[in-house]
């Protein structure tokens, strides 16, 4: 079985799902989380504000709760988005995923990003999944290919496209300039305007073996599966 087969097999198991805009209530997050338990995924994200209501609502379940740093701008000081990592794992954060500094990428400050996300991969310590978030949305190729040697370069083990906000939907040649950067240095997580399996199949082909959706694409996506195992 090729690994994007394994991937739609049980294609459950790699998606989560999330309610991390800032309008979102305690009724979004429980709905959340019961629709996270039914539909058997993987994990849910919240804001961190929510973080500890979720963890409690996904108490005796299989699905993980995770929770971003410096979300959604990425525009935190390093030692900020170190002391936010060290609070969310002290709430019971089982994956954490960091916004990196857009604009100092942009700018072709990759000292800055790599200093920040070492920062945050040393207080995890390997205890959960990390991800840096690139916002491919607002990068060019280049700019792209520089973020993915900076999130290596500081030891993140997964690269993720985007936070949801940007409006710009991660597309399938993101997928392929940053699995063709990463070259297995990584792994990969595709989020951002992510709706149908024809899309998911591609990327998965390519690499991908996470992706992040709101509730009602991913269970669709997950019937739509069934067809394509």
């Amino acid at each position: 079985m090729s690994d994007a087969s394994a991937v739609l097999a049980d294609l459950a198991a790699h998606i989560d799902i999330s309610c991390v805009q800032a309008q979102h209530t305690l009724r979004d997050v429980e709905e959340l989380a019961r629709r996270a338990v039914d539909g058997g995924f993987v994990s849910a994200h919240v804001l961190p504000t929510w973080l500890p209501v979720l963890r409690e609502l996904l108490s005796g379940s299989s699905v993980l709760a995770g929770s971003p740093v410096s979300f959604p701008s990425g525009g935190a000081t390093p030692a900020t988005k170190a002391a936010e990592a060290r609070e969310l794992l002290g709430l019971g954060a089982q994956e954490l995923d960091v916004v990196v500094s857009i604009g100092r990428l942009r700018s072709g400050d990759t000292a800055t990003v790599t200093d920040e996300l070492s920062r945050v991969v040393d207080i995890v310590a390997g205890e959960v999944p990390l991800r840096a978030i690139l916002e491919v949305g607002h990068l060019d190729e280049s700019t792209i290919r520089r973020g993915v040697d900076a999130a290596i370069a500081a030891g993140v083990p997964w690269i993720k496209t985007g936070t949801g906000w940007s409006g710009i939907p991660t597309t399938v040649e993101h997928i392929r300039v940053i699995a063709e950067q990463a070259a297995g240095r990584a792994a990969l997580k595709a989020a951002g305007g992510i709706r149908d399996i024809e899309t998911i199949t591609t990327m998965a082909e390519l690499g991908v073996t996470r992706f992040g959706m709101n509730a009602t694409a991913a269970v669709a996506a997950v019937a739509a599966s069934r067809s394509y195992a």
